[in-house]
């Protein structure tokens, strides 16, 4: 490779073991940890800190600038960003500055991720996935595909929330009074979904498929329906043999990395 395809601001600091594609530029005081693979046409603005072991695919942009950027170049900073740990962040991804990101990250192509964001430990941001910025996201969060998910927006450990759902926060547009949606733990939202402003999903409900949910849901309960209603327990649905399978955090038999399975198979 010519070094002419890589352009690295002298202050930057690159660990051992970083593999560089053709055309990536990484601007001033950022840190690239050892191990780290960087695709071509990948640019890095300023103050981004790739951590260790991470993977970013090529046309990316980590720590792409706020609004401000464009109203105030002379005096605009650009906040930090942190990719954690043996994170994967496939083609096309845009990260804004200010964003945190936890270790184990995995996105699909095509993600966008605004200011403002705290993502937590092992999350898998699907493609195309659209989040407005402001919004924290705990630990081993499932988003697939293009999921919305607007400003103030709360989701805690634990939680899947399927293709095309959307998490609103605006009960008077264009007013721009927003209030985020809250999602606990271990809760589930099915394709399609549309969750409105200031509604909070409880502990380990289920929201049914092409929901439209207005008011809060409680813990344990399946809603579903436009508008969704209470339809019972969701200790009461079972599979094609007759077994319970939610709260699923209970019955989940495959392995998938989730801290109670590691400890049952080193038991």
């Amino acid at each position: 490779m010519n070094k002419i395809d890589i352009v690295i601001h002298e202050s930057v600091k690159v660990s051992k073991n970083v593999i560089f594609g053709h055309n990536v530029i990484v601007a001033k005081g950022s840190v690239i940890e050892e191990d780290v693979v960087i695709e071509s046409n990948v640019i890095v603005k300023e103050n981004v800190m790739i951590k260790k072991g991470s993977f970013v695919g090529a046309n990316s942009i980590l720590g792409e600038y706020s609004a401000g950027y464009y109203s105030n170049r002379k005096d605009y900073y650009n906040k930090e960003t942190v990719i954690g740990e043996n994170s994967i962040i496939r083609s096309g991804a845009i990260i804004y500055n200010d964003v945190i990101i936890g270790d184990n990250l995995q996105t699909g192509h095509r993600v966008s991720i605004r200011e403002e964001s705290r993502i937590g430990n092992n999350v898998s941001i699907g493609t195309q996935c659209d989040l407005q910025g402001k919004l924290t996201i705990g630990n081993f969060v499932r988003l697939h595909s293009s999921v919305n998910v607007g400003q103030l927006s709360n989701i805690k450990d634990y939680v899947w929330i399927y293709p095309y759902v959307v998490l609103t926060n605006d009960p008077y547009p264009p007013m721009g009074e927003l209030v985020g949606v809250t999602v606990d733990e271990y809760a589930q939202i099915a394709t399609g979904s549309i969750i409105m402003p200031g509604v909070k999903i409880g502990k380990n409900a289920l929201v049914g498929a092409g929901s439209l949910v207005k008011k809060d849901v409680s813990a344990d309960k399946v809603v579903s329906g436009n508008p969704a209603k209470e339809i019972c327990s969701v200790k009461y649905i079972r599979n094609n043999q007759g077994e319970r399978v939610y709260p699923w955090k209970d019955y989940l038999k495959d392995y998938r990395g989730y801290p109670w399975q590691e400890k049952k198979s080193q038991d």
